[in-house]
């Protein structure tokens, strides 16, 4: 079974007859870092108050980095993926496509602040203020993208939506494991689908982890859908993607 296609194909009948029925979650336990990314955009911040400095230029370039670094290893650790991550040997790459395909953000827009690191550790270049004025903008929207979807692994991290005429379409993220379930039920039909995605399967690989983030999407576009800031038309065009 293709859990993809049966959760499209679900969707796509009966997308318009969801109704909030309503959720739950727990409260997040947020990582033990002494610096928060929040820290590192206001060293950046403060390093970009001297413009005219090589020395600032330098400073905020790296601080920026360390920001989205920062981040990156915050959110893997709530969805419990950091293990999966190091297991694996998977680099910042990998993390930012799995961002891309769970539908949170363009990693391609940070791999831009990527090669100005570079060219900064590498072949030493000075990165010019325009530059990093614009990847501190980047940072700082990447950063509060990120803050936006950590609910869905907390306080938001169970919805349901029930089904006009019988029926419902569940989510549960299931952060011990960590797992995604998906469960669709029609009643007209009777069709009964418990799906999940389970990365705590000792055969969990680099495509299951691609299949995880696309369970992630449909849990997150759900969620914005049934709190109105999402139409069924960006979540079918979104999950096709």
């Amino acid at each position: 079974m293709d859990s993809k296609i049966e959760i499209i194909k679900f969707l796509e009948k009966h997308i318009e007859d969801l109704m909030s029925s309503g959720g739950s979650g727990s409260s997040l336990s947020q990582p033990n870092f002494d610096i928060t990314p929040r820290d590192f955009l206001d060293f950046a911040e403060k390093d970009l108050e001297q413009p005219n400095s090589i020395h600032s230029l330098v400073n905020a370039t790296s601080n920026l980095k360390r920001a989205i670094d920062c981040q990156l290893d915050s959110f893997l650790i709530l969805l419990n993926l950091d293990n999966f991550y190091r297991k694996k040997r998977l680099g910042v790459d990998r993390k930012l496509g799995f961002l891309e395909k769970a539908g949170l953000f363009r990693s391609k827009s940070l791999e831009k602040l990527n090669r100005l690191r570079n060219r900064l550790e590498h072949h030493y270049e000075i990165p010019e203020i325009e530059d990093v004025e614009v990847y501190y903008d980047l940072v700082v929207a990447f950063v509060s993208v990120i803050e936006g979807a950590m609910p869905l692994v907390g306080h938001s991290s169970e919805l349901v939506m029930e089904l006009k005429g019988g029926g419902s379409i569940s989510t549960t993220y299931i952060s011990e494991k960590p797992c995604i379930q998906i469960e669709l039920n029609h009643k007209n039909s009777e069709l009964e689908l418990c799906l999940a995605c389970d990365l705590s399967e000792t055969d969990s690989n680099i495509e299951k982890l691609e299949e995880f983030a696309f369970f992630f999407k449909t849990h997150s576009l759900l969620r914005l859908y049934d709190e109105g800031i999402s139409s069924s038309k960006h979540v079918l065009i979104m999950l096709n993607k």
